[in-house]
């Protein structure tokens, strides 16, 4: 019999493709993307496949309450009803006594003793250690849900470490048996060389010029046809409506999200029940058996490290998993450990603050591995910054780069001037395909054959104006622009 995640009347997908698959859920506040979500995650949960919440917004604890239908045992780790205590350093430990349990789990991360520098640090550790030893627990079938995407994939990305981590589990999961939810507010927040690893995509109401404009073109790219059809009526999608545009369906649908069994703590029904929900599913059985399964393992690092060799075999009394025996250490090395430990953190928030404090290079060479081309890309615009001749000195050899800026006309009577255009007013700021510049052109009547239209991108970028990248071409920083008057 097929296992079947039903969203709405007129949407129905394989739950073993969904859970093993990179998928996205998109909406403003309010418009049903994390009731959706969670729909999802009780039916997976009807059909044994375990899941992982990482929740920054305190919401997915209310599905151990019912609601229109039954609450679900799932564990609670952190938040303001916590089952555990959470920590970043006791978090992948958790991670793996559930994995090895086969629960559900809720981390959640709305707590103000948490940092966001200890959400990313959670989230990380976490994935990896789903990740890495999904196999080692089973290998069965595992998924991820994440609230809050763009706090831990942003668009521009501060911290490399937590960013591959996600993109890994959104680019390579499915080999490991584990699947992804994106779930955040706006489309343009989200990094988009994860977002279209996205096999699946559910649009809620969104608003915002940067938004529609950011979620057309990437439509475009992914040649929905037609999009103005999807853009055009999402910003008024009532509550609880999203646009479906999944790999299994084809062309995008409009659909109304059914309604799920747990709790949904939404402004007007916590009004209605007093602030409070309704008395929540008791899993005192399954925090026994993770407390239970905590014992028996050795203490987790804040970061996935891989296991060593074959471990010794644990003494058992009766069904208890008795922990191994640590070694024993006296006060004068106890209180060099702990001098050790101070003079790391100490070092730790002096590095932290230097990288805060850091100008924009840092970021850009925190954002990506740097290539030759990378470097070059970044001599180039250093010296388009600076009128001068950038010169390179070391003490041998010398090395003079002479740099001659390129000029381009912006003028309706040619083709090369009118993607100047383009450019100058912002159409390749967040990429765009040479398709996507054919139409706008044909849009303001001033079109040209498609292919004379790829064959000036590629001109304009090898002349610098743009970058080739995976959505596209996209406007190089910081470049100049005279406005010279008739």
């Amino acid at each position: 019999m097929t296992k079947t995640i039903k969203i709405a009347r007129n949407l129905a997908v394989d739950a073993v493709e969904y859970a093993s698959r990179a998928n996205a859920i998109l909406g403003i506040r309010d418009s049903g993307k994390t009731f959706s979500a969670t729909l999802i995650a009780e039916q997976l949960f009807e059909y044994g496949i375990p899941f992982f919440a990482f929740d920054p917004i305190g919401r997915w604890r209310f599905l151990r309450s019912p609601g229109r239908g039954r609450g679900f045992p799932v564990v609670v780790l952190g938040g303001a009803a916590p089952d555990l205590p959470l920590t970043p350093e006791s978090a992948p430990k958790m991670v793996r006594a559930a994995m090895q349990s086969g629960v559900s789990m809720v981390i959640d991360l709305y707590d103000v003793k948490l940092s966001k520098d200890d959400w990313r640090k959670i989230v990380r550790s976490s994935i990896e250690t789903i990740l890495y030893e999904n196999e080692e627990h089973g290998g069965g079938l595992r998924h991820v849900f994440l609230e809050e995407a763009a706090e831990f994939i942003p668009q521009r990305v501060y911290d490399g470490q937590t960013y591959a981590a996600v993109e890994k589990l959104a680019r390579m999961g499915g080999n490991a048996g584990v699947g992804v939810t994106l779930i955040n507010q706006r489309a343009e927040e989200v990094n988009k060389a994860v977002l279209e690893l996205c096999d699946n995509l559910l649009l809620h109401r969104q608003r915002g010029k940067n938004s529609l404009l950011s979620l057309r073109k990437w439509l475009e790219a992914g040649n929905v046809d037609p999009p103005k059809e999807i853009t055009d009526s999402i910003a008024d999608l009532p509550t609880g409506e999203a646009w479906a545009w999944f790999k299994d369906v084809g062309k995008p649908v409009r659909i109304k999200v059914l309604q799920k069994q747990s709790f949904d703590p939404n402004r007007r029904e916590m009004s209605r029940k007093h602030g409070a929900a309704p008395q929540a599913v008791n899993v005192g059985e399954f925090v026994a058996k993770m407390r239970a399964a905590l014992e028996g393992k050795p203490k987790a690092t804040t970061g996935y490290q891989p296991k060593p060799g074959p471990k010794p075999p644990v003494p058992t009394t009766g069904s208890a998993v008795m922990p191994p025996r640590e070694k024993q250490v006296d006060e004068r090395e106890a209180k060099a450990l702990r001098e050790e430990n101070a003079r790391l953190k100490a070092r730790i928030a002096e590095l932290e603050n230097s990288f805060r404090s850091g100008d924009a290079s840092r970021e850009v060479a925190s954002e990506a591995v740097l290539d030759m081309d990378a470097i070059y890309a970044e001599v180039k615009r250093r010296a388009a910054a600076d009128p001068g001749v950038l010169a390179l000195l070391y003490s041998v050899p010398e090395i003079e780069i002479t740099v001659t800026r390129q000029k381009v006309q912006l003028t309706d009577e040619t083709l090369t001037g009118r993607l100047a255009g383009l450019i100058a007013g912002g159409f390749f700021d967040d990429g765009a395909t040479a398709s996507a510049a054919h139409t706008e052109l044909q849009r303001r009547g001033r079109g040209s054959a498609k292919p004379n239209v790829y064959r000036e991108c590629d001109k304009l970028a090898g002349m610098g104006f743009l970058t080739k990248e995976s959505n596209g071409y996209k406007s190089v920083d910081g470049m100049k622009v005279n406005l010279v008057e008739a």
